[in-house]
């Protein structure tokens, strides 16, 4: 791994995402029984998605969708809108399987190969930018995207939970792989650099905006871009449902809405300028 210089990182960078997988995804890592268009109608990924458009146009902000090929084949008309509205369309894998970014490297190429094929079709843009699925990847991903040409990945977090992602080794400011097959850039996923937990939407619910904006705060002082992420179902009403977990419901729905909003605010406030991740790949590149 190359450590690179980032000039760009220190201007306050501030990156939105949202990871689109839907209810079916969620209710497979947790081993739930369950008909995919029956779980699909119960939580409307498409509803998620126009809420969070609707609070982007709103803030004028432009934001990076890593979408699976799953996703892309059952909603591709919303797909095609998406990046009609000026957002960025990136790969989430294929099926959002724990470890389909853990597999062979064919077996990963073969995967990435089938979800870019259905981007590009719902968008018009083949996709340069990656999320592993579950944030679960490894060097063999890494040199995958970049046999495959992508620009950038962001799926590594600078932190620990066993059993799940993360690693302690990653840093936290963006950096190049490099490999025989040229190099990419990585954009890790932010953590709060007091309490070592991502800057996501799940723990937002859990700890309020605050965590979040705590960590903003910290890692703009440190001259650290921030990657955040939230997915479409963070905004919905969720249905009670047996084995999936407790904490992917609290605080869902408009209270989700309403600190994003806040958090974007926020991000203002500190004079932040909230960008696409390809926007910042390119810009970063530029610098090098």
């Amino acid at each position: 791994m190359e450590q690179a210089k980032c000039s760009v990182c220190s201007a306050h960078r501030f990156i939105m995402s949202v990871d689109v997988d839907g209810w079916p995804s969620l209710l497979r890592f947790y081993s739930v029984e369950h008909d995919i268009s029956e779980a699909e109608r119960q939580v409307n990924v498409e509803e998620g998605i126009d809420k969070l458009l609707n609070l982007f146009e709103e803030k004028g902000v432009r934001a990076t969708f890593f979408v699976t090929g799953e996703m892309g084949q059952r909603h591709p008309i919303k797909v095609g809108e998406i990046a009609k509205k000026g957002h960025e369309v990136a790969c989430h894998g294929f099926l959002h399987e724990r470890d389909e970014c853990l597999l062979s490297a064919e077996q990963q190429k073969s995967r990435i190969e089938k979800a870019m094929t259905i981007i590009e079709d719902a968008t018009g843009q083949r996709p340069t930018g990656f999320r592993a699925p579950c944030l679960r990847a490894n060097n063999t991903t890494l040199e995958t995207l970049c046999r495959m040409g992508f620009l950038y990945d962001s799926s590594y977090l600078p932190m620990l939970i066993p059993g799940h992602y993360g690693s302690l080794s990653l840093k936290r400011r963006p950096y190049y792989f490099v490999s025989k097959w040229g190099k990419i850039l990585e954009i890790p996923i932010s953590t709060n650099p007091i309490f070592p937990l991502p800057l996501s939407a799940s723990w937002m619910r859990n700890l309020g905006a605050s965590h979040v904006k705590l960590g903003i705060k910290m890692l703009f002082g440190l001259g650290y871009p921030v990657m955040l992420y939230i997915h479409p179902r963070d905004v919905l009403n969720l249905p009670p449902t047996q084995g999936v977990p407790w904490h992917l419901y609290r605080n869902t729905g408009s209270r989700s809405i309403e600190m994003l909003d806040e958090i974007l605010s926020y991000v203002e406030q500190l004079g932040g300028r909230i960008s696409r991740a390809i926007d910042f790949a390119e810009e970063f590149m530029k610098t090098k």
